[in-house]
C-alpha cells in the first residue's frame, strides 16, 4: 500500500504540514464518508439521525474552539455566545422569514461572522487574561441581548 503514510515519515516543509490530505487515501474516505451521511436520512430513523445531527453541531463547535485554543493559544470564554447566536440566528431566519434550513445555516454563519468581526477588531490587539475578559464580556453582551422565549423569565433583569 504506497497511499499510506509509513511511519517515520516527516514532513519537511510548511504546505506539507498544512495539506488538508496528505494520501489519496484518505482524501477518498472523506469522500466515501460524506456520501453515506449524505445517504444516512433514507436508512436511519430518527433519534439516530438527531444523534448525528447533534454530533455534527457540536464537533463544528469544537473545531472551532480548537483552531482558537489548539493553534493559536488562545483562550476563549465566550466561545459559546458566538455559537449559540449562529443557532439562534439561524432558527430565527427559519421560523420568522421562512428561510430554507439549506439557506438558513450558511447566511446565520456569515451574520455571527459579522457579530464576531465587531467584537473582534477591538479585541485584536489585546493578548493573555485580557482577550480573554473580553471574550467573556462579549459572552454577556449578547446574552443580555439575546430575547428570553414567550412564557419565560428572562434570565437578567430589565433595565
Amino acid at each position: 500500500m504506497t497511499s499510506m503514510i509509513p511511519c517515520g515519515d516527516f514532513k519537511t516543509g510548511y504546505s506539507a504540514d498544512t495539506t488538508i490530505f496528505p494520501t489519496t487515501t484518505s482524501r477518498n474516505m472523506v469522500i466515501f464518508g460524506a456520501a453515506v451521511l449524505c445517504l444516512a436520512p433514507l436508512v436511519m430513523d430518527k433519534y439516530a439521525l438527531s444523534l448525528l445531527i447533534q454530533i455534527g453541531y457540536l464537533g463544528i463547535a469544537a473545531l472551532g474552539l480548537n483552531i482558537l485554543v489548539g493553534f493559536t493559544g488562545q483562550i476563549s470564554i465566550g466561545h459559546a455566545a458566538f455559537f449559540g447566536f449562529g443557532a439562534f440566528t439561524s432558527a430565527w431566519l427559519v421560523s420568522n422569514f421562512h428561510v430554507p434550513v439549506f439557506f438558513a445555516i450558511p447566511l446565520a454563519g456569515v451574520l455571527t461572522t459579522a457579530v464576531g468581526m465587531i467584537f473582534g477588531l477591538p479585541a485584536a490587539r489585546l493578548k493573555g487574561l485580557y482577550l480573554a475578559i473580553a471574550t467573556l464580556a462579549a459572552q454577556v453582551i449578547l446574552q443580555d441581548f439575546s430575547p428570553a422565549p414567550p412564557g419565560s423569565r428572562a434570565v437578567w433583569p430589565a433595565h
